[in-house]
């Protein structure tokens, strides 16, 4: 997989004063999951093109329960159903749906595999219980790892606005990276004296040692 960092742009309560004052109450708890187990690890890391299982293991079995898998749209929070099982037998839908798969290497496993992994399937993902009154839901988010390089055309730098700069990514098959892949990359010794669009339309300048004209 490769991260585009584009050189002229970076491709990959109540107030006291009142009558009544109540102090702010501590942040609820979220409730203990009674069917599903919460996963190991709430990040899965994978490459570009490689096959990956997304776990959701199941502690119980309730009567008539379903299983849906989802990608939450990071846009607009979303979510797109990929698959839904009764244990028995299951549906797919969507775009995904021809690389998803359940693993079901045994009667309470509901985790999701997903083959020949693309860009686009980063992101965040939910298994949820549905048992009515007791649904119940897990999210994990599938992280692509890969490298991150400065990229600029041939007329100089500074060339591209960002959604110029999302096109040229797709035209070299990569995409604009996030600040985080970015930020990682940086402690990691990347070191370019040129300013450059990242994912999230902000602009970033990975420089490690201040000289000129840095």
């Amino acid at each position: 997989q490769q991260l585009l960092l584009l050189g002229s742009l970076w491709l990959l309560g109540t107030p006291r004063g009142s009558a009544i004052y109540q102090p702010p109450t501590e942040s609820p708890v979220a409730p203990r999951l009674q069917y599903l187990l919460e996963p190991l690890h709430a990040v899965v890391h994978t490459r570009r093109g490689a096959t990956v299982t997304l776990p959701c293991v199941l502690r119980a079995l309730p009567r008539g329960y379903r299983v849906r898998w989802s990608k939450v749209e990071a846009a607009s929070y979303a979510e797109s159903v990929i698959v839904v099982t009764n244990g028995l037998a299951h549906k797919s839908y969507g775009p995904l749906s021809p690389r998803a798969s359940l693993r079901q290497s045994h009667r309470y496993d509901a985790s999701l595999t997903i083959a020949n992994v693309a860009l686009e399937d980063e992101g965040r993902y939910r298994c949820q219980l549905l048992n009515g009154l007791e649904d119940e839901s897990v999210s994990l988010v599938l992280h692509l790892e890969g490298v991150v390089f400065p990229y600029q055309t041939s007329t100089g730098r500074y060339q591209f606005n960002y959604h110029e700069a999302k096109r040229a990514c797709e035209q070299q098959d990569s995409r604009l990276a996030t600040y985080q892949q970015l930020y990682k990359a940086w402690t990691e010794g990347l070191d370019w004296c040129n300013a450059g669009w990242v994912l999230d339309g902000t602009v970033h300048y990975p420089v490690i040692d201040a000289r000129e004209p840095c």
